[in-house]
């Protein structure tokens, strides 16, 4: 059977498909896998011991750094400048990684090991990266590290958008977490209470702070879902299109809220998440002109009348916007925002004069553009957040990160994972087609490692010592 045209070929992509997923993608040892071949019983028709699978999986690798260069160097120098919005953080082990992508394609443009992450650290290895590909970075989304925010700036030329997920998380540490171990603690301190009249007045004075912190906890939580239902480029309930000064404005007026809050309940707020958030009120908001700006340049090539304008920007796109956002959240209470606003965008959409006349392709050509459209909105660095857990688990299982073996994992997310629609992230980002990685890797690799051939166990001599004459 192995040796059949069709067993030999499928032997090898078996092997190969193997390292490759568990291997690269999961980090496990050649020591498992060389068991994992041996319970299989491949042992007698190719070579599965640990330095066999060592020596594969070091080709395998040489052939993944070459597949990289040659689709990088189709990459270079492109004919029309490729739009972008980036997220730059870093992920810190024994040493630090230095990541950047583009959030709407998920393509990974900086990946580094690195001693530092100074700002002329993220410039040496931005310039590298971004030399050739002739990227035109609209904006930067991270944290308030003063080396990210500058490289936006000065390196990119982008304005340097705050993180949303950053800054919720930071008053979710402070303000929340200190409203939830209060109420903890009367909860706990009203379960040992016995009932005995002695008792009583002290369980009513709980009582009563527990209903204050309850309500309290309760209008925390309606802040930050109206600070998270706020910042985005169409309002959630009237549908139309907003700047960045009236979701600054609203930010504002939750802050306030959230500073009487504060004040009533004398919440110490020790990490300053409060201060630190109205202090980035400008730069959150900052997104929504970016994105609008991004969408009118859009249009002015696409050389579309003032009719259809508007009715691309009030109700095609909030149609689109608003589906994308009920598909993506998980969170209930803000998946249920968003489906009713998407199913009133919708109705509004197909009830427009213009949505009736247009049928066939023109339409279908619309939709693409604005499903394309919204994915440029990017107020998160959800997306390097997941690569840094990612990145953690890979250093955990291997107990360490090499420089090789982290690019290539960097080729393998740009040019083999796949969405639903599967698109790699460089078709996202390039427009594209890149032959498949793992195919061509399969082509490329020689033979596998002959299954070792032992030599037959020589056979026990008994002693045999010559007779004596007596």
């Amino acid at each position: 059977m192995w040796e059949s045209p069709v067993g030999a070929p499928w032997l090898n992509r078996l092997v190969i498909a193997t390292i490759f997923i568990f291997c690269f993608k999961r980090g496990v040892g050649c020591e498992s896998l060389a068991e994992f071949f041996r319970l299989l019983g491949l042992e007698q028709q190719v070579g599965v011991s640990v330095s066999s699978l060592r020596q594969i999986r070091t080709q395998m690798e040489t052939q993944i750094l070459d597949y990289q260069r040659l689709q990088q160097s189709q990459l270079e120098h492109p004919q029309t400048p490729v739009e972008a919005c980036v997220s730059v953080d870093e992920t810190f082990f024994d040493q630090v990684v230095l990541v950047m992508l583009d959030l709407p394609s998920g393509f990974i443009l900086v990946e580094e090991i690195s001693q530092d992450y100074r700002y002329e650290t993220w410039q040496h290895h931005t310039q590298q990266a971004l030399s050739k590909l002739g990227l035109n970075i609209r904006y930067c989304v991270s944290d308030r590290a003063k080396a990210l925010v500058k490289l936006a700036l000065d390196e990119l030329g982008c304005p340097s958008i705050a993180d949303l997920f950053h800054a919720l998380r930071e008053l979710s540490q402070g303000m929340g977490s200190e409203l939830s171990d209060r109420l903890f603690r009367v909860n706990r301190r009203f379960r040992a209470l016995d009932n005995t009249t002695a008792n009583a007045s002290l369980k009513q004075q709980l009582q009563v702070q527990q209903s204050g912190l309850e309500k309290a906890q309760a209008q925390y939580r309606s802040i930050l879902h109206e600070l998270t239902t706020t910042l985005h480029p169409l309002a959630i309930r009237l549908g139309i299109p907003q700047t960045s000064n009236m979701v600054e404005s609203a930010c504002q007026q939750q802050a306030t809220t959230l500073s009487t809050l504060k004040q009533t309940y004398q919440l110490s707020d020790q990490p300053g998440s409060l201060s630190k958030f109205e202090r980035q009120r400008h730069d959150l908001a900052a997104v929504v002109d970016r994105w609008w700006e991004w969408v009118e340049q859009s249009l002015s090539v696409r050389n579309c009348d003032l009719s259809t304008c508007n009715w691309v920007k009030q109700h095609l796109l909030p149609a689109h916007y608003w589906h994308q956002q009920s598909v993506r959240t998980k969170t209930p209470t803000l998946k249920s925002a968003y489906q009713i606003a998407a199913q009133q965008a919708q109705a509004a959409l197909m009830r427009h004069p213009i949505t009736t006349a247009l049928s066939g392709e023109p339409f279908t050509q619309w939709q693409a553009w604005a499903t394309s459209m919204v994915t440029k909105f990017q107020r998160t660095s959800s997306p390097v957040e997941g690569r840094n857990g990612y990145l953690s688990q890979i250093h955990h299982n291997r107990r360490g990160l090499a420089t090789r073996r982290l690019r290539v994992l960097t080729t393998i997310h740009n040019f083999h994972l796949q969405r639903s629609d599967g698109s790699t992230a460089a078709e996202r980002l390039f427009g594209k087609p890149s032959p498949d990685r793992f195919e061509w890797l399969v082509q490329q690799l020689p033979d596998l490692p002959q299954a070792r051939r032992g030599k037959a166990a020589a056979k026990a001599r008994t002693p045999f010592l010559p007779t004596v004459p007596a």
